[in-house]
């Protein structure tokens, strides 16, 4: 089964196929990109800028802002947000579903070459003036999903029965569908969180982690396995296929006090996702969905996956 008859067959609102189909199209004209990219060719800090949260935008980022607005202009989406934009962009007309995009999550570890990717989500705007509808929780979500630009392209998504991975079949154009009805096991031996910040951890985290470190030997009673690749998409893309947390908690660092990770862009889409796998996402104390939003660029802290180690982690 391809990604259009799978919408047709589960999406309710043509307007969310249409949406979905064209941030396909547009993955796959970055995915494109990024193959053609010539062996060994840097992405030169020295063209860089900052977006307008602080953080350094390359110019394979801004391009991929920049394509994926372009396919939602022709889409019935109404209103575009993305992390590389200041405000969201009203695509001036009067239909009902808005998008939030981090165009290119993990851009960094392109020039290593390990998978990067495009997180979305899609919203009602529940009749709405724009900017209020912006800022609704993450329960309001109608669809979400993320592409991986690794040795395949790669597509997990859910318009809300489930979670289902695709794969690019390059010849034919088209998204094919892998693995349907995705369920995240409840117990899992894996953890996936940057141990270099320890320092700066919480009591939560610190507890925690040094519980799972201390295997057999200590209170949990099995040993556990730590992966980390650091970008959001593989580690996620990894937990969908076997089980695991991920654990990017807030820490003592003053500009990470609130989280890391954009609540509209990242943490919404992706517990979307998992909660539709009968997976847990948590902030470390509420349920990602329903966090109030504040504002665009609102961080929050990430915790995700396999239910009894969100529990775990919730009761440390």
């Amino acid at each position: 089964m391809d990604l259009d008859n799978y919408l047709l067959k589960n999406s309710k609102e043509d307007q969310i196929s249409s949406i979905v189909k064209s941030l396909a199209n547009a993955a796959i004209k970055i995915s494109n990109i990024i193959r053609s990219l010539k062996p060994y060719e840097s992405i030169s800090k020295s063209d860089t800028k900052l977006n307008a949260d602080g953080d350094i935008q390359k110019p394979l980022d801004i391009i991929s802002d920049e394509i994926i607005l372009n396919f939602l202009k022709k889409s019935p989406a109404a209103g575009y947000a993305s992390e590389e934009q200041e405000g969201y962009i009203d695509l001036k007309n009067n239909n009902n579903f808005i998008v939030f995009a981090d165009p290119l999550d993990g851009s960094s570890n392109i020039d290593v070459n390990v998978s990067i990717g495009t997180i979305f989500s899609i919203m009602s705007k529940n009749k709405l003036p724009l900017e209020k509808a912006f800022i609704q929780n993450g329960n309001h979500q109608k669809s979400s999903g993320f592409f991986v630009y690794g040795p395949q392209t790669t597509l997990f998504i859910t318009v809300g029965v489930g979670t289902s991975l695709f794969a690019l079949n390059e010849i034919q154009g088209k998204f094919i569908l892998i693995k349907d009805n995705i369920t995240i096991p409840e117990t899992t031996t894996e953890f996936a969180i940057n141990a270099a910040y320890r320092r700066f951890w919480d009591s939560t985290t610190l507890k925690y982690i040094t519980e799972c470190q201390n295997g057999k030997s200590g209170s949990r009673k099995k040993n556990f396995g730590m992966r980390w690749v650091g970008s959001l998409v593989a580690d996620a893309s990894r937990i969908f296929n076997r089980g695991g947390i991920f654990l990017y908690p807030s820490d003592m660092r003053e500009k990470y006090k609130n989280g890391r990770l954009r609540l509209t862009y990242e943490a919404n889409p992706i517990a979307f996702l998992v909660e539709q796998a009968n997976g847990a996402a948590t902030n470390g104390h509420k349920n990602i969905l329903d966090l109030e939003v504040n504002e665009l660029h609102q961080r929050s802290p990430l915790i995700f996956g396999s239910k009894e180690e969100v529990l775990e982690y919730k009761k440390s």
